[in-house]
């Protein structure tokens, strides 16, 4: 396919969809001439557009007039209807409360045959609303990765369109550029999206924050825990922390805007009333029954899966430690997991999560894979 497009991210000045707006510069310019991305604010719109301007890269410019070595013009609004109506490729990158007012109040000024998609992570409400009109190509899509990845190969993309888009020739084009970038592409109905993802994301949200409640109402002290710390019980607080650090507002939208999650709730609380009955009665023969029925279902399989991939995490948590003890006065190697960048010198000591260099700077270790430099071809 070689028709350029003019691409309209709304709403692309925060996560996603600003990461999503780089990335459509860095891999897919060869397939636009023009970029519109919306905001709520024109000093939001204008900070962004003075940092993709500093960003050589990305060829843009604060006014949107540079066209760059790349032919492709960026534009930067907040005027949404205005931004929709000559784009070829229309994506909602709008918080889930607001997605449905956004496409309502759009969706009828977008031209016909134009490419309309979304990456809402709940896709019941947001497909019904873009398929109002049968003379676009409706693609909703669920990118199950936040705006911190390098790229997209190993990442998992969902798409729920309906049968008849599969077979158009701009779904297949999608389909095909994502599968080229080592993406793992995913295909189910927007209801089935939604019931999977109730389970498979939100129960695990609820999970975490039913925790870190209950440790909250026990008055349970953290810091003293972590001295009878084992790596499962690390684990898991650092994953219910990594939750609570995040935007609480977009959890809430998560579990209140999907229809199926109710029944995932209901059960949840059952389960642990369940549990709880075992315990407070003492029947011992009910509790390892119920035990080993759930160990049933989930199959042997996962479960020695699971015990091979903890104990690979353990693993590499241990290594690191022993390199550390290893090599007190040997240069090592340091590799940031964010940036990926390297530092290398003499280790002088490590000591309560941090590493201390001869050189005087210190680094935290978690933020750092460890090497022995002698092993570093």
């Amino acid at each position: 396919m070689k028709k350029i497009y003019k691409i309209t991210i709304l709403w692309g000045t925060d996560g996603f969809g600003k990461w999503l707006a780089e990335y459509i510069l860095e891999h897919f310019s060869r397939y636009i001439s023009e970029l519109t991305i919306t905001g709520r604010n024109e000093k939001k719109l204008e900070q962004v557009a003075m940092e993709f301007h500093t960003k050589p890269h990305l060829n843009s410019s604060p006014q949107g007039e540079n066209e760059g070595t790349r032919n492709c013009k960026i534009i930067f609004t907040t005027d949404n209807i205005e931004a929709v109506q000559n784009a070829d490729i229309v994506i909602y990158s709008v918080p889930i409360s607001k997605t449905q007012q956004v496409i309502e109040e759009t969706l009828p000024y977008i031209k016909t045959s134009a490419i309309v998609s979304d990456v809402t992570s709940i896709k019941g409400f947001s497909s019904r609303a873009m398929s109002v009109r049968d003379d676009i190509i409706v693609i909703p899509t669920h990118p199950m990765f936040g705006p911190y990845i390098q790229g997209i190969a190993g990442q998992v993309i969902v798409l729920t369109p309906e049968i008849y888009i599969k077979t158009s020739k701009e779904y297949l084009f999608l389909r095909n550029f994502l599968l080229q970038e080592k993406a793992k592409v995913v295909e189910v109905s927007s209801q089935e999206h939604d019931r999977i993802i109730a389970v498979v994301q939100w129960l695990t949200h609820l999970n975490m924050f039913v925790i870190w409640e209950t440790m909250k109402r026990l008055n349970f002290h953290i810091g003293e825990s972590l001295n009878f710390v084992s790596p499962i019980y690390k684990l898991m607080i650092s994953s219910v922390g990594r939750y609570l650090g995040q935007n609480p507002e977009l959890y809430a939208d998560i579990q209140m805007y999907n229809e199926e999650v109710i029944e995932v709730h209901e059960a949840f609380l059952e389960t642990a009333k369940n549990f709880h009955t075992s315990v407070s009665m003492k029947d011992k023969k009910k509790f390892i029954a119920d035990v080993e029925e759930a160990r049933g279902f989930i199959w042997k399989k996962y479960c020695d899966e699971g015990q091979v991939y903890t104990d690979k995490l353990i693993y590499m948590l241990s290594r690191q430690q022993e390199i550390l003890k290893n090599n007190i006065w040997n240069k090592i190697e340091l590799q940031n997991i964010y940036s990926w960048e390297k530092i290398n010198w003499v280790l002088e000591k490590h000591d309560n999560g941090k590493i201390f260099l001869k050189s005087g700077e210190i680094y935290t270790i978690d933020e750092y894979e460890v090497r022995e430099k002698w092993n570093i071809f």
